[in-house]
Order: structure tokens, then C-alpha cells, then sequence
């Protein structure tokens, strides 16, 4: 390796080495990705909120499959607990629950935003407040315009609103007055309207219930360790009956494919993600300098020129250059009367009267413009010596001849 070589991996090395120590030394940002997550210490995970669970008397399980595949086994008498950032469900699984619930279960889902059939099987729509986003608004920095006020309606028992430090929009449900549905909680959205909506409700479907929250917040870590919230949270659970199994669903989450991951393990860890890029870093260096140097040098090997018209302009200049055209000429009638074999089908000697006349018929040429240029032609056959214009004479005659055969057939003659 040269010296040159040897000082760039050198000075490479140091800026590697100086950016990691730059990133190790600094304080690492917050990291506000909702996860819901039993084992995210994050501030929107939910490790908290599942510890203090487990905790508390009573039989509780997790559910690590689809609802779909889970819920044909769940006891009736139980709680399916569901909290994410979003709830999805496709209407075989909608189905599969909301059966479960007829026969005596309680169903519970968290999250901000439902799509898919379970709100339209129950009759429930979702609304967003109509916050007013300005220019330069940044949702991880809010105001106090953009806090949410949170508020439990009886029978739940709650000794003050809760006022929420983070932007949320907002979310919460409508529906239609025929439909018996129990308001268990309000929220007052960020927006120029002061009015509480209902975000907190209960359904009963025959023997069960089906309660949803669109205020997942409310189980992440940030909200659990702030004192004055966690009661709030408090009574949002206080609607499980804890005398019957909790299913606690661990498998409706947004970065639960991604944690599997060996990968994402890496790039999530920010020391462990700088030592991949740097290694990536070195294999392209490597590749460059390396693969460059140790590589033979491949022989360009250019395209075989078509030269046929080179090699006709050498041979016409050959014949041209010579004083006798004599063999040049007979070429040019040879090539002529091989011309007239395999246009019109003829065969036999030039020389033979049957030749020429079954030429003039077959050729579609009057007889007084096709014999004068035959004739010329054969005379010319004849000469023992030709010279540079007689060589031209016959090649005009050929040309002259062709041409009437292609654009001037049946032309009479103007004599």
C-alpha cells in the first residue's frame, strides 16, 4: 500500500472515530415514536403502565397472535384489552370479536385512530378537532393552544380534568341517537371551539360490552409517571372487571414486526448504528482501492470495421487508372446479360436472334427503343479493345435500358 493510501485510511479513521466520540458525548434526543410496548422504556412505550398491572391481584395473560386465531380460545367471562396508536381490523376478525363480546365478553380497545369495519359493525363514527395548524407548528414542541383537556363523566370518579402538554388532535365519536351507547369520557380538542366531545364510550351488544378510547396516551410512560394523570388512567381501567381473566394484547403493535428484527435491533441503538455505517464505510473504501489495484487491466478490443465499401472504391480505382478498359467493359455487358437470365427468365446465347426477341417480349419494351440499345451493347462485345468512352457508352446504354424497364415500359418511341 503507498503512503498516500496508507494516510487516507489514517485521516478516514480519524473522522470515524471522531464522529462516534462526537455521538457518544452528546445527549441523545427523545424519542417520541408511539409503541404501546410492554418492554419500550420510551416515554409513548407503555412498560410502565404493564409492570403496575401484573401487579395487581387477579389472573392476567398476554395474547402473542392475532385476535382472529386467539379469541375462539379466550374464556367468555373476560377482558380483551387492545391499546395502540391505531386500531385495524379486517371484517373476519370484526366478526370474530364482536361474537365473542355477544356471548358475555368484554372488549377494549385504545388508540387514536380506528380503521377497517369495527366502528361501522357497532354504528360509530370518528371524528378530529378542527385544530388550525399554523406555519411554523412543531407537534413535538407544543403551546398551551394546543393542549387537550381530558374529563370522566359518571359513574367514573374524577376529582379534576387533565390537561395534556402534548399536541393531540383530538379524537373522538359520533353516533346516531337511536343507539344506546354509555359516554364514559370528553375531550376538548385543540380548536376554536371550546366544546367537549365524547372520546370514552361503552357499547352493550347483548351479554357483552364493547368499549372504546381513543386516548391511548393515557397508558404510555409519559402520562403513567406524571402524579396528577395516572389517576385518570386509574379509572380508564377501573372499567375492566378484575375478577375475570385479562387478555392483554401484545400483538396489535405498530413496531412489533420491527423489533423482531436483527437489523432494526442495530440501527435502533444509536453506537451500534454508527459502527454499521462505518463498516459499510470501510467495505466501499476497500472495494475502491483495493478491488482497483489488484485488478488487470482489460484489453479494449474494438469493433471489426465494415470495409466493403472501401474495398469496391479500390478495385474501381484499379480498373480506371488503367489505360485498357477492355476488360472492365466485357465485365459490365457479362454482368448485363446475367442480369437479363434472372430478371426475365431467359436462357441461351446473347448472340442467338430467339435470345433478344424473347428479351424485347419479356422486358415490356417497344422494339424501337430496346434493339438500338441492345445492339450497342453487342457491338461493344465485339471490340477487341475498349477504350475509357466506350466503357462509359456501355454504361450508360445498361443504365438507359433498366431505367426504361423500371419507370418507362410501353413507351412508344419518339420517331
Amino acid at each position: 500500500m503507498s503512503k498516500s493510501l496508507r494516510f487516507l485510511f489514517a485521516l478516514l479513521s480519524l473522522l470515524i472515530l471522531g464522529m462516534m466520540l462526537l455521538l457518544h458525548s452528546s445527549p441523545p434526543p427523545l424519542d417520541w415514536t408511539p409503541s404501546y410496548s410492554q418492554t419500550d422504556s420510551r416515554p409513548m412505550g407503555a412498560q410502565v403502565f404493564y409492570d403496575l398491572i401484573r401487579k395487581v391481584p387477579g389472573v392476567k395473560s398476554d395474547n402473542l397472535e392475532p385476535p382472529i386465531n386467539s379469541i375462539g380460545q379466550a374464556p367468555e367471562q373476560a377482558t380483551f384489552v387492545i391499546i395502540n396508536h391505531g386500531y385495524t381490523s379486517d371484517p373476519q376478525e370484526t366478526e370474530e370479536l364482536l361474537s365473542w363480546v355477544r356471548k358475555g365478553g368484554h372488549l377494549f380497545v385504545s388508540a387514536r385512530y380506528f380503521a377497517g369495519g369495527i366502528l361501522d359493525s357497532l354504528g360509530i363514527s370518528a371524528g378530529v378537532g378542527d385544530f388550525e395548524f399554523p406555519i411554523e407548528f412543531n407537534p413535538l414542541e407544543p403551546d398551551s393552544t394546543t393542549f387537550s383537556t381530558l374529563a370522566l363523566l359518571d359513574p367514573l370518579e374524577s376529582e379534576s380534568r387533565v390537561i395534556y402538554d402534548r399536541f393531540h388532535q383530538g379524537f373522538f365519536f359520533t353516533w346516531k341517537d337511536s343507539l344506546e351507547v354509555k359516554v364514559l369520557g370528553q375531550i376538548q380538542p385543540p380548536s376554536s371551539s371550546k366544546e367537549l366531545k365524547p372520546n370514552f364510550i361503552q357499547i352493550p351488544l347483548e351479554k357483552g360490552l364493547v368499549t372504546l378510547h381513543a386516548f391511548p396516551e393515557a397508558f404510555s410512560n409519559y402520562f403513567m409517571l406524571h402524579p396528577e394523570w395516572k389517576s385518570y388512567t386509574e379509572q380508564v381501567s377501573g372499567t375492566w372487571n378484575w375478577e375475570n381473566p385479562i387478555i392483554l394484547d401484545q400483538y396489535i403493535k405498530d413496531e412489533r414486526s420491527s423489533a423482531l428484527t436483527p437489523l432494526s435491533l442495530i440501527l435502533r441503538n444509536k453506537y451500534l448504528r454508527s459502527a454499521y455505517y462505518a463498516a459499510w464505510i470501510w467495505v466501499v473504501l476497500w472495494v475502491l482501492f483495493e478491488g482497483k489495484r489488484r485488478q488487470k487491466v482489460i484489453k479494449l478490443i474494438p469493433p471489426v470495421k465494415n470495409q466493403s465499401l472501401e474495398f469496391a472504391k479500390t478495385i474501381a480505382s484499379i480498373y480506371f487508372n488503367r489505360s485498357d478498359m477492355t476488360e472492365l467493359g466485357h465485365l459490365q455487358i457479362k454482368l448485363f446479360w446475367d442480369f437479363c437470365r434472372r430478371t426475365f427468365y431467359l436462357n441461351g446465347d446473347p448472340d442467338d436472334p430467339s435470345f433478344i426477341e424473347h428479351l424485347v417480349e419479356k422486358s415490356g419494351l417497344d422494339e424501337s427503343l430496346a434493339l438500338p440499345l441492345i445492339e450497342k451493347i453487342r457491338k461493344a462485345e465485339k471490340q477487341a479493345q475498349l477504350m475509357r468512352s466506350d466503357v462509359e457508352l456501355i454504361q450508360q446504354n445498361i443504365e438507359k435500358f433498366k431505367s426504361l424497364y423500371h419507370h418507362g415500359r410501353n413507351l412508344q418511341s419518339a420517331n
